[in-house]
């Protein structure tokens, strides 16, 4: 009886995280911590942030270094809000996307919450992100670079 639990609850978690989807990467090619430079740490570890969806329908947010070894934020996403730039003879189309981030680290297993206010913006060669994460303890984590695939993020919008 409780290997047939086990077996059942192993298929359930693993039912679910097959079902995760992902939406679109934004590839970090510059970044910095509270204003020190630290893209050189990001290229040199594949360093990106993903949306995606679980199986739930909610949408979750990553921040990882993918050639490092559990070096992973990762969580829900909620109160979203959204505002549209539109294209001036100065600047680019944009979107800004402003969420309240519930993380965990799996680098040392600290939980928080998180402010997120992501730019994408249009240009003629493709989208490029402006990610700022200010956590709980008030640093400023400041992310750039481009953005993989396409998402339309106004529909995780409330």
């Amino acid at each position: 009886m409780k290997k047939s639990i086990t077996i059942i609850l192993l298929l359930t978690f693993l039912s679910s995280y097959c079902q995760q989807k992902t939406l679109a990467k934004f590839i970090i090619t510059d970044a910095s911590d509270n204003g020190n430079d630290t893209t050189e740490i990001y290229l040199e570890a594949g360093g990106y942030i993903a949306f995606y969806t679980q199986a739930d329908g909610n949408l979750y947010m990553t921040n990882i270094m993918s050639k490092r070894k559990n070096s992973q934020s990762f969580g829900r996403l909620y109160s979203s809000e959204h505002t549209k730039l539109k294209e001036t003879y100065e600047n680019y189309e944009a979107d800004i996307f402003f969420y309240r981030w519930r993380y965990i680290n799996t680098y040392n297993n600290k939980k928080g919450t998180a402010t997120i206010e992501l730019t994408k913006i249009y240009k003629p060669q493709g989208v490029t992100f402006k990610c700022k994460i200010i956590p709980e303890n008030l640093d400023v984590l400041i992310y750039k670079g481009y953005m993989e695939g396409t998402l339309d993020l106004s529909r995780y919008s409330n």
